[in-house]
C-alpha cells in the first residue's frame, strides 16, 4: 500500500551525479520496451502474465472513459529481472518527526529519494545514517514519469491480483492527469481516493463487485493501521516534546520505548499485518504516514462539485481542483475552496 513514487527519475539535462545514473537507467528501461501486442504474440508469457496484461487493456480503456490522461501509456512491456522496478530510502533525524526533503527540477520538493540499483541505493543508506539519520528502505513495482514518457507495464506489476493492479493503475493515471510541485502529500492522497473509487466503479462496470471483497477486507486492515500509526505519532511527538533539553541518547532511548510499546498494541489483522516484524523509526514511521491518506477531505470536496453518474466526474473534478490549486497555491487549500464556490 505505501507506494513510493519514484517521480525523481527523470533525465533531465542537470549537472548532477545523481539524476545522471538514474536517468541513464531510465533511458535503459525505456529502450528494453516491447509493444504489448507483439508481446501477446509470443509464446513466453504464462497464462497468468498472458491474462493480466489483457486485463490492463480494460482498465486502461474504462480509466480513459473517465477522465485520466491515458495518453498512450501502458502500451508497451518491459520484463525485469526481479520484484522491483526502482529501490527507495527515507530519511529522518532520531529526535525530529520530519523527513529529510530533497530538491529536483519539475517536481519541486520530494521527501525520498529512488534508484533503479538496490547496490546504489544502499550506498546511499550507508552515507544517510553516517550523517546521524535515521533511514527507511523500500522498493516499487511501478512509478509515475508524469507524463515525460509512456510509461510501460513492468512485469513486476503483473505478480497483484486483479483489484489491486486495478488500484494501482488509476493511482498511477491519477499522478499523470495533475500532479502539484511540491505537493507530495496532496497528490499521494489524491491518488489513492481516485483510485478507491474508480476501482469500485471499474469491477460493478464489469460485472465483478464480488471481487472486491478481498480489497475490502485490505482495506479494513489498513484503516486498522491508519489509527495505529496515528496514534504512535501523536506519542512519539508528546514523548519528544517532554524530552527536550535532555541528552540525545537518553531521547532517543525512551522514543524507542514508545516505539516498542505501540508494536505490542498491534491491532488484529485479518488479512495484511501492515505493522509487520521489521524495526520502526521516524523515517519508517513519517514514510507510512505520506501514504496513509484521510480522505474525508476528498469526499467532501467531490460531492461539492457535483459528483454524478456521467462517468467522467473524475477527470472534470481533477481539473478544477487542479485549477483551484494554481490560483491558491496548494492542493488541500484547493479541496476547502472546492465547497465555498
Amino acid at each position: 500500500m505505501f507506494r513510493i513514487l519514484a517521480t525523481v527519475l527523470m533525465p533531465l539535462l542537470v549537472s548532477s551525479c545523481y539524476l545522471t545514473r538514474q536517468g541513464y537507467k531510465q533511458v535503459e528501461l525505456l529502450a528494453s520496451r516491447e509493444p504489448i501486442d507483439d508481446v501477446l504474440k509470443k509464446n513466453n508469457l504464462d497464462s497468468r502474465e498472458r491474462q493480466k496484461i489483457i486485463f490492463s487493456k480494460n482498465v486502461l480503456d474504462f480509466a480513459k472513459s473517465a477522465g485520466l490522461h491515458v495518453e498512450g501509456s501502458y502500451q508497451k512491456y518491459v520484463k525485469l529481472d526481479g520484484d522491483a522496478v526502482s529501490y527507495t530510502v527515507q530519511a529522518a533525524k532520531p529526535t525530529e518527526m520530519q523527513l529529510k526533503r530533497w530538491w529536483f527540477p519539475v517536481v519541486g520538493s520530494v521527501p525520498y529519494l529512488g534508484f533503479f540499483n538496490r547496490d546504489e541505493r544502499d550506498d546511499e543508506v550507508r552515507e544517510l545514517e553516517s550523517k546521524g539519520y535515521e533511514t527507511h528502505k523500500g522498493s516499487v513495482a511501478a512509478y509515475s514519469s508524469l507524463g515525460w514518457f509512456s510509461d510501460p507495464i513492468y512485469s513486476s506489476m503483473l505478480r497483484r491480483s486483479d483489484p489491486e493492479l486495478a488500484h494501482l493503475y488509476f493511482h498511477e493515471l491519477t499522478h499523470r492527469t495533475i500532479w502539484l510541485n511540491g505537493g507530495v502529500e496532496f497528490n499521494e492522497n489524491l491518488a489513492e481516493f481516485v483510485a478507491d473509487h474508480l476501482t469500485a466503479e471499474f469491477f460493478v462496470a464489469i460485472g465483478r463487485k464480488n471481487e472486491l471483497a478481498e480489497l475490502e477486507v485490505s482495506r479494513q486492515d489498513f484503516n486498522l493501521f491508519k489509527s495505529w500509526l496515528e496514534g504512535l505519532r501523536v506519542a512519539l511527538k508528546k514523548n519528544l516534546e517532554d524530552s527536550l533539553g535532555q541528552p540525545e541518547l537518553d531521547r532517543i532511548k525512551s522514543k524507542n520505548k514508545v516505539i516498542m510499546l505501540a508494536i505490542s498494541k498491534k491491532p488484529a489483522f485479518k488479512r495484511f499485518d501492515f505493522v509487520g516484524n521489521a524495526p520502526w523509526n521516524n523515517a519508517r514511521i513519517l514514510a507510512a504516514g505520506l501514504y496513509s491518506p484521510d480522505t474525508a477531505a476528498f469526499e467532501r470536496a467531490a460531492a461539492c462539485f457535483g459528483k454524478d453518474k456521467s462517468g467522467r466526474w473524475t477527470g472534470n473534478f481533477l481539473k478544477a481542483l487542479e485549477k483551484l490549486a494554481e490560483t491558491l497555491g496548494d492542493g488541500f487549500l484547493a479541496l476547502n475552496a472546492m465547497c465555498a464556490r
